[in-house]
């Protein structure tokens, strides 16, 4: 006699549903837990995470190399140009961690209202940016200054 692929799969997620049944329904059946309100005011109170908690300040992991970002910020602040330099975003990461981020100028230079770009501003530089990076792809280490 032979036994068929199909009927011997059906028997077995049969059984299966019916052991999973059985486990749901025994589960079901265990008493339930009573709640702090139910067992009264001694309960152990849980302080819960709060949903907008404040941030602490880091410390810099590189003294010197603030002193020298906050020189950076200062010269890149006084190089933009609202004819030959609109816009300018930098970042500096070292280790996979992001030390700095700048972005200076207006997003629109066109419109006088228009505020900073941010980390999500698109440039028009994919050309360049890929040949910096065939360029320098084996350094690490290296300040990328995108502008």
């Amino acid at each position: 006699m032979k036994v068929k692929w199909a009927h011997l799969g059906l028997v077995f997620f049969l059984l299966l549903s019916l052991v999973m049944t059985g486990c749901f329904l025994w589960q079901y059946q265990l008493p339930k837990l009573k709640l702090d309100e139910e067992m009264g005011r001694n309960a152990k109170s849980e302080r819960m995470c709060p949903r907008f908690p404040e941030s602490l300040p880091l410390e810099h992991p590189i003294p010197s190399l603030k002193e020298a970002l906050e020189k950076v910020d200062v010269l890149f602040r006084q190089s933009i140009d609202p004819i030959s330099l609109p816009a300018l975003s930098a970042i500096v990461i070292l280790n996979d961690t992001v030390l700095w981020t700048g972005n200076f100028g207006k997003r629109n230079a066109s419109d006088p209202l228009s505020g900073p770009p941010s980390e999500y501003t698109i440039y028009r530089l994919v050309l360049h940016i890929l040949a910096l990076y065939t360029k320098f792809s084996h350094n690490k280490n290296l300040i990328y200054l995108f502008y």
